[in-house]
């Protein structure tokens, strides 16, 4: 699974002489057109093209609540094919290989999605939406951009955690009376990555190590997963959730709240139209879609959007956005430093860091 990064890199020679291709037609795509009649020309083209096919990693829920909603308005069948993040990237990767362009639009979070950008599988949009947007849901070739903010909480269970018990930093976690109750998700490197170097890295890793050696941690697969057992009440506090996901269930009157511990770390996901797109017209009239009614759609889902409107909510968490670039080059060595931690292996945790630095 943490290799999944690296053999993008490994694919790198085949994918600079299959960019060639692309290049040509981008000087032609929709995605690049900003006449006054702009929209006009996306529908048209997208009704002719009739559909368009759709790679993500967002929970199955939302991602079929904002396809319906699109399909409604415009009448343009989505074609969806969900996984986690690290198969959404080995699919688009392994295709290229293959020659073989089926996907127009692209949703995954945006380490990875900046990994396709670094091979030439993205195009930039020339949008007005992006105008409406917080910077750092832009990076600056825009072939990927953000709609959703993922900001890192700690979720916990409120019968099994009484409100005087909660932690007001990190390092009230090394308490004996968090043993055997707490959690952490299996593949959370990024948030890892940032908390630590935010820490200071030697002191990161060794509170992570003595975190584990004193308290135990209890690691699960999947942010939803991991909410859900908060709300069983058999992971009483989990170090690093999704906000979004303990909000809609303490909405709906389950027994979970969360609290944000500072520094609080966040990133972006990333949607992108892909460079070879075989239904152009279609992905970029989604793309649009996804920035304008998708993002009110997603907000009724008690996501954090990207729009500047959310400026002043998210400032409240003072949040740490993740070094996108800096997590991709460094994403075997910090996703092997993340599950030696989290597993309590402290000699491999400490040798790794020597190696990282």
């Amino acid at each position: 699974m943490l290799r999944a990064l690296a053999s993008v890199a490994l694919a790198c020679l085949v994918l600079t002489t299959l960019s060639i291709r692309p290049a040509a037609a981008q000087e032609s795509s929709p995605a690049l057109y900003e006449g006054p009649d702009r929209t006009a020309r996306l529908i048209a083209g997208a009704k002719r093209e009739g559909s368009l096919t759709l790679y993500g990693s967002m929970a199955e829920r939302d991602l079929r609540g904002l396809v319906n909603e699109f399909e409604r308005r415009y009448g343009i069948k989505v074609n969806v094919w969900r996984s986690g993040k690290q198969k959404v990237l080995q699919r688009i990767v392994t295709e290229a290989r293959a020659n073989r362009f089926e996907v127009d639009f692209i949703h995954n979070p945006s380490p990875e999605m900046e990994a396709l950008h670094r091979e030439k599988l993205l195009q930039e949009v020339h949008s007005p939406v992006i105008r409406g947007l917080i910077s750092a849901a832009v990076p600056a070739h825009r072939e990927w951009v953000g709609a959703r903010i993922y900001i890192f909480v700690q979720a916990y269970n409120t019968t099994k955690v009484k409100p005087e018990e909660l932690p007001r930093t990190f390092d009230d976690l090394l308490d004996p009376r968090w043993k055997g109750r707490l959690g952490a998700e299996s593949k959370a490197q990024e948030w890892f990555y940032t908390l630590v170097q935010e820490m200071g890295e030697d002191k990161g890793l060794k509170f992570f190590r003595d975190l584990v050696a004193a308290n135990g941690l209890s690691v699960r697969s999947g942010n939803s997963l991991l909410n859900n057992l908060v709300v069983a009440g058999e992971v009483p506090l989990a170090l690093a959730i999704y906000s979004y996901l303990p909000e809609q269930k303490h909405r709906a009157g389950a027994p979970i709240n969360w609290i944000a511990l500072q520094p609080t770390v966040a990133y972006t996901d990333g949607m992108a139209v892909a460079r070879h797109a075989p239904h152009p017209n279609a992905a970029v009239l989604f793309y649009d879609f996804l920035f304008t009614e998708g993002q009110t759609f997603l907000e009724k889902l008690n996501h954090v959007t990207t729009q500047r409107k959310n400026e002043a909510y998210v400032a409240k968490f003072n949040p740490k956005f993740i070094d996108v670039g800096a997590v991709l080059d460094g994403y075997e060595k910090w996703g092997k430093l993340y599950e030696d931690s989290i597993q309590g292996r402290g000699a491999g945790a400490s040798a790794g860091a020597g190696a990282a630095k």
